[in-house]
C-alpha cells in the first residue's frame, strides 16, 4: 500500500523547505495540542520557569503558549520562513543574529528574551 511504502521514508531537508515555501504544512496546527493541555500539570510537575526544547519546531503555537506561562523556549528549525512566520504571526519583535559556532546558522530571539529559535539543522546543534 502507499502508506506502507511511505512508513520508513525520510523527508529530505530540501523537501521540508519546499513544504514551507509552497504552504504545504498540513502538519501545522493553529491550536495548542489537546494532549499537551490535558497533561500539562504532569509535564510541569509543580515547576515554573522551565527551559523547554522544541526540536523541529516549525511555528508551533505551543511555544508562545508556554512562554506566556513564564517558561523559556529553545527551538530548532531548518526553515527560516517558519521561524519568521512564528514571530510575525504572534506579533513578537525579535532580533536575528548569526551563530558563530555553526556555519550558516542564525538565532532568532524574542525581544523579551524568553524565546530563542535556532535556524539550522538539528544535527548541527550540540
Amino acid at each position: 500500500s502507499d502508506i506502507e511504502s511511505q512508513k520508513d521514508r525520510v523527508v529530505t531537508e530540501e523537501e521540508w523547505l519546499q513544504k514551507w515555501e509552497t504552504g504545504n504544512i498540513g502538519f501545522h496546527k493553529e491550536q495548542v495540542h489537546p494532549l499537551l493541555q490535558k497533561y500539562l500539570d504532569v509535564l510541569l510537575n509543580g515547576r515554573s520557569g522551565l527551559r523547554i526544547f522544541f526540536p523541529l519546531c516549525g511555528k508551533a503555537v505551543e511555544m508562545k503558549w508556554l512562554a506566556d506561562m513564564g517558561h523559556s523556549i529553545v527551538g530548532v528549525e531548518v526553515s527560516e520562513q517558519a521561524v519568521k512566520e512564528f514571530f510575525t504571526e504572534h506579533s513578537l519583535p525579535y532580533i536575528e543574529e548569526p551563530v558563530p559556532e555553526i556555519s550558516g546558522a542564525k538565532i532568532f530571539q524574542s525581544a523579551s528574551g524568553n524565546i530563542s529559535l535556532y535556524c539550522c539543522s538539528i544535527y548541527d546543534l550540540s
